[in-house]
C-alpha cells in the first residue's frame, strides 16, 4: 500500500520563461563570440545534448558549459559562463516560481500521504519553496548540497530509512529517465515521470528508465482518478 511520496523539487516549478531567457541570452552571446548560429539549431544542439545523456550533472550552469562545449572552441565556455553569469542569477530571483498547479496538487497529495521533496544542488529551489509557504506540505526536505551527496541511490535511500517506509510503500515523481527514474526503479519504488520540463526529449534506454505511469502536468495526479489506491 502506498504510504509516502517525494518529488524532485524541479518538477514543482514552472521553469519555461526562466530558460525561454536564458536560451536567448546565451544564444546572443555565442553569435557575438562567432559561432554564428541560428535558434533552430540552437535548439537542436540543446535538446541533443538532454537527450543523448551529454548533462553530467544538473543546473543551467552545467547546460551552458555543455553548448559551448560543442559551439566554440575549447575554453570559451568559460568566458561564456562569465558573461552569462549576472542573467542566470537575475533569470533566478525573477523569473522562477511555483507551477500553477504545484500547491493544489500538492493540497491533494497531502491529505493522504506522506510527503517529501529531494534535489541536487538547487538552493534555488529550497528558496521558492520557502517563500512561498510550500515547506508546510513535505514531511522531509532533502537536497544533496546540504547532505553532501549526489542524487543517486543514497539520496533516495536516505529519505527511506528516515522515514521507515519500504520501497514498494513509496512513489518518486521525476523528470529525468536517466537519474531519477533510473535510480528509483532500480530501488523497486514506483515511478511517475513529468513531462513538462526540458528534459522532456529523453527517451527510454533501457528497462530501468521506463516510469510506471506518465503525466503531463501535477494536475493530471488528482484529475485523472489517479488513484494511488489502484497502486
Amino acid at each position: 500500500m502506498l504510504k509516502f511520496i517525494f518529488l524532485v523539487g524541479r518538477t514543482l516549478i514552472d521553469e519555461q520563461n526562466f530558460y525561454s531567457f536564458i536560451d536567448s541570452r546565451l544564444l546572443y552571446l555565442l553569435n557575438q563570440f562567432g559561432a554564428k548560429i541560428d535558434s533552430r539549431n540552437y535548439d537542436a544542439i540543446k535538446n541533443d545534448i538532454i537527450k543523448n545523456r551529454k548533462l553530467p550533472k544538473d543546473g543551467v550552469e552545467e547546460l551552458i558549459i555543455q553548448i559551448c562545449k560543442v559551439l566554440m572552441p575549447q575554453g570559451y565556455e568559460k568566458i561564456i559562463l562569465k558573461y552569462i553569469l549576472p542573467s542566470i542569477e537575475f533569470a533566478e530571483k525573477h523569473l522562477l516560481y511555483p507551477s500553477d498547479d504545484a500547491i493544489a496538487a500538492l493540497e491533494f497529495l497531502s491529505k493522504n500521504y506522506m510527503i517529501g521533496v529531494i534535489g541536487s544542488q538547487e538552493n534555488k529551489v529550497s528558496k521558492i519553496l520557502k517563500i512561498y509557504g510550500m515547506n508546510k506540505y513535505f514531511n522531509c526536505c532533502i537536497l544533496s548540497y546540504e547532505e553532501n551527496i549526489e542524487p543517486d541511490k543514497e539520496i533516495f535511500s536516505l529519505i527511506l530509512n528516515m522515514l521507515g517506509k519500504r520501497s514498494g510503500e513509496s512513489l518518486l515523481i521525476g523528470d529525468r529517465l536517466d537519474t531519477h527514474i533510473h535510480i528509483a526503479n532500480s530501488l523497486g519504488i514506483i515511478t511517475i515521470r513529468l513531462t513538462k520540463s526540458i528534459f522532456k526529449v529523453q527517451e527510454a534506454t533501457n528497462q530501468n528508465e521506463i516510469p510506471t505511469f506518465t503525466v503531463n502536468n501535477l494536475r493530471e495526479l488528482a484529475n485523472a482518478g489517479f488513484t494511488m489506491n489502484e497502486i
